[in-house]
């Protein structure tokens, strides 16, 4: 007799506290989150679909809002060497970089803004 009992009020128990107003992440029924994500970055640094295969390579940045200027660095994949420097001057852009110029022509690429501060990276191989 005891059983049942145990097992009744544990099943009243469940229903009557049961929290139907909340889903699983804590907000009420039919809520739609505090905030969306973006699915379009505002800072980037990719390789341009326009490249020329071999002698160069052409990369399109985008710095964040507010920001004009800044650079992209270009390092070497391996070791901590750098291989040379672009100075930016837009918000957005396209820097063709000359393989013929690099001992290298795989690299690793850093945007960086007008203070120094890293925003992206990029690897060409």
């Amino acid at each position: 007799m005891k059983k049942y009992l145990t097992v009744a009020l544990m099943l009243a128990g469940t229903v009557v506290f049961a929290q139907r107003e909340i889903d699983e992440n804590g907000r009420p029924l039919g809520a739609k989150p505090s905030f969306t994500v973006s699915s379009v970055e505002d800072v980037y640094l990719a390789k341009s679909e326009s490249s020329v295969a071999g002698s160069e390579i052409k990369l399109n940045y985008s710095l964040p809002s507010g920001v004009t200027s800044g650079k992209i660095t270009l390092f070497h994949p391996r070791r901590d060497e750098e291989l040379k420097s672009y100075n930016l001057n837009s918000e957005t852009g396209t820097v063709s970089i000359s393989l013929k110029n690099l001992p290298i022509s795989t690299f690793s690429a850093g945007l960086y803004d007008s203070e120094g501060k890293f925003l992206k990276s990029f690897n060409v191989y």
